[in-house]
């Protein structure tokens, strides 16, 4: 097709003037992708793994399936960058909250939310799970870099904190600990949650309510293992 059979087929209207040639925008390749990994997301959210279809997502945003292919070559690409791209989000989110000083306090209940807002909420632990069980793991180790890396700087804050306080440093293995309980727990609300909690917690929000006894549990167990320094 050439550019003059989109020009009008009068000049006159235009004084003169050739009038501008109407071209198709294209998204920045950065752009395309970010969108169709909200798409993504809210399709997961609202849906669960099987919701991640990719014909209704370009239906979502109005474009072409093989767009999509374009970007992430296959549905289960698309699959996994959208657990990178949560990874990392809740790896920024976390580190950031990591960054307190000693004297500052840290707000557990506050961070546990965003895990399981991350994890569980997003539906990205069920995505991730289904694709352990249906033996589609990620080429990067994606859950042990993850967790040793969330671990380091929580650890460094909890030795931090234990300075300042004069109580005994708490050991590597507890704070490592620490981290993969609060991943299988929000694994766990993910995938069965609200099932446990339907008509066996009273009231409306009792996953919200258990996330927050959570929160309290792992501050009182902080608590316990701050002893004072021996001599």
């Amino acid at each position: 097709m050439t550019m003059e059979r989109n020009l009008p087929n009068s000049r006159t209207d235009t004084a003169g003037e050739d009038a501008p040639v109407a071209k198709r925008s294209r998204r920045p390749a950065e752009e395309a992708r970010r969108l169709i990994l909200d798409a993504a997301e809210k399709r997961l959210a609202e849906q669960g793994p099987e919701g991640i279809r990719l014909q209704d997502i370009a239906r979502d945003i109005g474009i072409s399936h093989p767009a999509i292919l374009h970007h992430f070559e296959s549905r289960e690409g698309l699959v996994r960058a959208l657990i990178e791209r949560a990874s990392q989000q809740l790896l920024d989110t976390l580190l950031k909250a990591f960054e307190v000083t000693a004297t500052e306090k840290f707000g557990v209940g506050d961070t546990i939310s965003k895990v399981f807002e991350v994890l569980s909420d997003r539906g990205t632990a069920r995505l991730w799970s289904w694709l352990h069980l249906t033996g589609r793991e990620l080429e990067d180790d994606v859950s042990t870099r993850l967790v040793r890396e969330i671990s380091e700087q929580l650890h460094a804050l909890r030795v931090l904190q234990a300075r300042d306080a004069g109580v005994q440093e708490p050991g590597w293995e507890d704070t490592l600990f620490i981290t993969i309980l609060v991943a299988s727990t929000a694994f766990g609300d993910a995938i069965i949650g609200q099932r446990l909690t339907a008509g066996v917690v009273e009231g409306a929000d009792g996953r919200g309510r258990f996330r927050q006894w959570f929160a309290k549990l792992l501050v009182e167990h902080g608590s316990a293992v701050r002893q004072p320094k021996a001599g």
